[in-house]
């Protein structure tokens, strides 16, 4: 019989959460990439942008006057992805797929909880 060696590599806590930032792909899965990105240096940036941004002050609905049956546009979930030249692009982000129950997709930016 051959003899087990014990490790001197301290054990991994398992339930400790594991956090991922920052702005590149590929962390969790090595072909997010190239399934994500027009180019290969690009870095992804996640924004709310609000259209009410676009509006000249004389089209701007007058908040004062508004009262509770009035409603602005809310602001849309975008994705930019820039290149290290500097380049931006940005796409709007489709409304995710709500599990049975779910009254909607909550805040955004969110915290996402992987593998737990």
């Amino acid at each position: 019989m051959a003899a087990v060696r014990q490790s001197s590599m301290p054990a991994l806590a398992t339930d400790a959460p594991r956090t991922i930032r920052g702005t590149q792909p590929g962390l969790l899965d090595p072909s997010q990439p190239s399934r994500l990105l027009r180019f290969v240096d690009a870095k992804l940036h996640f924004a709310s942008f609000d259209p009410k941004t676009a509006f000249a002050d004389e089209q701007e609905p007058d908040i004062h006057s508004l009262n509770i049956t009035d409603t602005l546009p809310p602001p849309k979930r975008v994705v930019i992805e820039s290149t290290q030249k500097g380049v931006s692009f940005w796409r709007f982000v489709p409304r995710a797929r709500l599990e049975e129950g779910a009254p909607d997709e909550g805040f955004w930016p969110r915290l996402i909880n992987l593998c737990g």
